[in-house]
């Protein structure tokens, strides 16, 4: 990312979920009745299907603010389950104000089996959706959206139902699959509010391929969902096929391979590595799902997605030491090429960046300064971050 404003460094926005607590239950026979919470815990028997003993009802909040919709507020109900990562249940309802349109989802998620090790669930949807959720978190984009104008998330409306199943056999293995039959609009860029920016406005939201798109896909992880902080390794297969069986307007397979590596080299030392291939494997894929590098989260020494194409490769490789309490500073190279055709790796022409940095602990305020390192003449580039990990 370009520099910003320092401002937007020393701000800090809550976003996420607010949920209730149950009260905590009597220690003792003659201890006095706890008064009864605002919100009850749901007490269910146990059923065959696995359904949980307990569960959680809680407020759903969500705010975000991107140059599409402006600012949008979502608010609903949740029922949570603390076995599973989904809701058991969730209905939130909103509306984005610069575009004057309402949002919501509802969805539904069942544990099967006295260890919930499969779930089956679905939802029905009318969203802001991107394609670049693995670049930059929302609440991220929106802390720069509102004090930077700068908006690095491509935005497109979706309106659908999707259904999928997940297996979890062991902590270190997942297997899933799904669903999906949405109808995909394209986004004008609708606002221009921001506390500040380097542009009078922001950039304008990119052009996307109009249609109905029906996708099957499924994923298997080998490694634990988030790596621990000591180290370990994870794998991440995903296979995407649009157009057969669920036959819409958009006709493509593709597949994505994420390998993730962490481990501790010595006292106060710690190496990352992160490698992700994409591949199309037939068909074309439509604007909305072509991949993007360059900038933010890929290649920091490169311009913003200088690069696009329906085959992707990157590597990513950081060596951190501990400065001070709270402190790291890092080196690190990154190598990637974006294109278009599985057989013309010649035109792939991968871009080598190299560059240093300092980190808040494990995040998320990081800086960074990077250059293209196969260029003599190649600009630094600094770049700020709220947030994100590559895990």
């Amino acid at each position: 990312m370009a520099a910003v404003p320092i401002a937007a460094v020393l701000v800090c926005v809550a976003f996420g979920r607010a949920a209730a607590e149950p009260a905590a239950g009597d220690s003792a026979r003659w201890a006095p009745e706890p008064p009864l919470p605002a919100t009850r815990s749901a007490e269910w028997e146990t059923l065959a299907a696995g359904l949980p003993e307990e569960a959680r009802l809680g407020a759903v909040y969500r705010l975000r603010y991107n140059r599409a919709d402006g600012p949008a507020i979502l608010a609903g109900l949740a029922v949570h389950d603390e076995l599973q990562r989904r809701p058991l249940l969730e209905a939130v309802f909103g509306y984005a104000f610069s575009r004057e349109r309402g949002l919501g989802s509802a969805e539904g998620n069942l544990p099967l089996g006295r260890r919930h090790r499969v779930l089956l669930g679905g939802s029905l949807y009318r969203r802001t959706a991107t394609k670049d959720a693995w670049i930059v978190g929302e609440a991220e984009n929106t802390i720069f959206a509102l004090l930077a104008r700068t908006d690095d998330r491509d935005h497109y409306e979706a309106e659908g139902f999707e259904a999928h199943v997940q297996w979890r056999p062991g902590s270190d293995v997942g297997l899933s699959a799904g669903g999906v039959v949405e109808t995909q609009r394209p986004l004008r860029t609708r606002t221009r509010v921001a506390l500040t920016g380097h542009d009078d406005r922001f950039r304008e939201n990119p052009a996307i391929d109009r249609g109905d798109d029906g996708l099957v896909w499924g994923e298997g992880r080998i490694g634990p969902e988030a790596i621990p902080a000591r180290g370990g390794s994870r794998v991440v297969v995903r296979y995407e096929r649009s157009g057969d069986p669920i036959d819409r307007d958009f006709d493509y397979a593709r597949i994505r391979i994420q390998g993730n590596w962490r481990q501790r080299v010595g006292r106060g030392q710690t190496a990352r590595l992160r490698v992700i291939v994409g591949s199309t494997r037939s068909g074309s894929l439509p604007l909305q799902r072509v991949w993007d590098l360059g900038g933010i989260g890929t290649l920091r020494g490169t311009p913003f997605k200088r690069f696009h194409g329906d085959q992707l490769f990157l590597a990513n490789a950081e060596w951190a030491l501990r400065a001070r309490k709270n402190l790291d500073a890092f080196a690190f190279l990154d190598w990637g090429a974006a294109w278009f055709g599985r057989d013309r790796w010649n035109d792939a022409r991968p871009t080598l960046d190299g560059g240093v940095g300092l980190r808040v602990g494990e995040g998320p305020l990081a800086v960074t300064l990077a250059r293209n390192l196969q260029r003599s003449d190649a600009p630094f580039l600094v770049g700020v971050r709220l947030g994100g990990t590559w895990e």
